[in-house]
Order: C-alpha cells, then structure tokens, then sequence
C-alpha cells in the first residue's frame, strides 16, 4: 500500500486530516487480514504482537532511516521507499499492531471479516 503524500488542504481539519490517515490503516488491516487470515496472531498471541511491533517494525523503519551522530545529535534521513514497503507502511502496520493488541487483550480477536459473513450468512 503506498502512502499518501498531500499537503493537508487549507479547509481541512484536523479530524479531517486524521480520519485519512485512520482510513488508511484500516484498509491496510483488512487487506492483510484477507491475506493472512486470524491463524498467525492467535498462535503467537499478545506477546507476538508486541514483539512484531518492537523488533520486526520498529527495526525496519530505524534500518531505512539510517541515522547519523552529528555534533552530539543523532539525524535520520527522510523516509524513503524500502524494497518492498514504505516507512510509512510499517508505521500504520505499527498502528494496527496495536489495534490488534487490543482486540486480543479484551478477547475479541478473531471474528470473521464482513465479507466471509456475508458471503456465508446472506
């Protein structure tokens, strides 16, 4: 999923300008979930999705951003396109990782996608 790169408009709020960006996520969860289905996250559970955030994530955004000491002060290059995700991928991934997080600590992990149900169910 590439990531948008607009300037927020002059009459735009800032709901506005976050609900895209939630938007955003959100279709990135969907579509990864169609993909990989509930199978990962519940065999690896709570801690899975925490290590995922911290090592996995985390680590891909810090290795693209290849920071530099300069006079005492560490600077990280722009966020650039890595092989096959941008930075901004991995930190809506981040984001959802932590949706996700909650979905599982309050037991609610796993329900079908709207799609399976209505295909199923309708």
């Amino acid at each position: 999923m590439s990531s948008q790169k607009s300037q927020p408009q002059k009459d735009q709020t800032f709901e506005e300008v976050f609900q895209e960006i939630y938007q955003e996520a959100f279709s990135l969860l969907i579509d990864r979930q169609t993909k990989y289905g509930s199978a990962n996250i519940s065999q690896l559970g709570l801690y899975g999705v925490i290590s995922r955030i911290a090592n996995d994530k985390t680590s891909r955004i810090l290795h693209a951003m290849n920071g530099s000491l300069i006079a005492g002060r560490v600077h990280l290059k722009p966020f650039e396109t890595h092989a096959d995700e941008t930075i901004e991928d991995a930190l809506l991934d981040i984001a959802n990782y932590a949706l996700i997080a909650i979905a599982l600590n309050r037991g609610k992990w796993g329900a079908p996608l709207k799609s399976e149900v209505e295909k199923h169910g309708a």
